[in-house]
């Protein structure tokens, strides 16, 4: 977020409703712009790089300017969608905050009918140049915004799971295990992140991502093509003989003892 940007923190650009349009697709964003979009009814289909995505009543829509797609709807049940284009400084900062947690475009948000109260009062604004202040509408979009993001602990606790937690710490596999920025990944406090970890792990995150590193190690090992220490280094521990010390707490032997045996074993 820029605090020295001159231009407003929040920027409507348009606002309006579409209703009862069995035909109609919306770019989902223009120009740089984001669009928030509620659904009130009927069905949709989101197109874009990474797929498609169904669209429903209850849904609630974020759609930043990387990656833009299309959205259209099921001719035979036409959705009914309120929608606003903007941008704008801590709108931006709101958006990506809120986008980080909920992993997703479009999400279902029990309270969408908050959101879609918000959007109506805007009123519709046909597409004109940004506003240089901040108005009525720039207000309400704080609004929805601040709303969109009061519960974001609340979501970034039902993206937390073991498969989500492996796959993100497999990601990191030639790291050190970082608390800090984890947590922050899942939008969470660190006492969250370990306190809801340990329920879905059984055990702490440090020696998660330990034993998932110990697994990779038993790979990379039994086939012989690296030096033990080039190993450690690919699992991010710096000093071989600590991380020998750590295999052998796991498999119940050195390195060394583990290469020979996956031979003559043959594996």
């Amino acid at each position: 977020m820029d605090l020295s940007d001159p231009a407003p923190p929040f920027q409507v650009r348009t606002s309006g409703m579409v209703r009862n349009m069995p035909y109609h697709s919306t770019p989902g964003t223009k120009e740089g712009d984001i669009m928030l979009t509620v659904f009130l009814g009927g069905k949709g289909i989101y197109h874009n790089s990474k797929g498609n995505f169904r669209i429903c009543r209850g849904m609630v829509g974020l759609v930043s300017p990387e990656d833009p797609g299309l959205l259209t709807t099921v001719p035979e049940n036409p959705y009914v969608h309120l929608y606003c284009r903007f941008r704008g400084s801590y709108a931006v900062f709101l958006t990506k905050k809120i986008l980080k947690a909920r992993n997703r475009r479009f999400f279902e948000y029990e309270n969408f009918a908050k959101i879609a109260e918000i959007i109506k009062r805007m009123g519709h604004r046909s597409p004109s140049d940004l506003p240089f202040e901040m108005g009525r509408r720039e207000l309400l979009l704080a609004e929805a915004l601040l709303v969109l993001s009061g519960n974001l602990q609340e979501a970034s606790l039902k993206n937390i799971s073991s498969s989500s937690l492996r796959y993100y710490l497999e990601g990191r596999i030639s790291k050190p295990t970082d608390l800090a920025e984890m947590a922050d990944h899942f939008s969470v406090s660190k006492a969250t992140l370990c306190r809801q970890s340990r329920k879905c792990l059984g055990t702490t995150i440090q020696k998660y991502h330990e034993q998932i590193k110990m697994e990779w190690a038993k790979e990379l090992l039994k086939f012989g093509l690296f030096p033990i220490k080039d190993v450690a280094k690919k699992l991010g521990y710096s000093d071989p003989l600590y991380f020998s010390r750590v295999f052998k707490e796991h498999s119940g032997k050195s390195p060394s003892e583990w290469m020979e045996s996956s031979s003559t074993r043959g594996i």
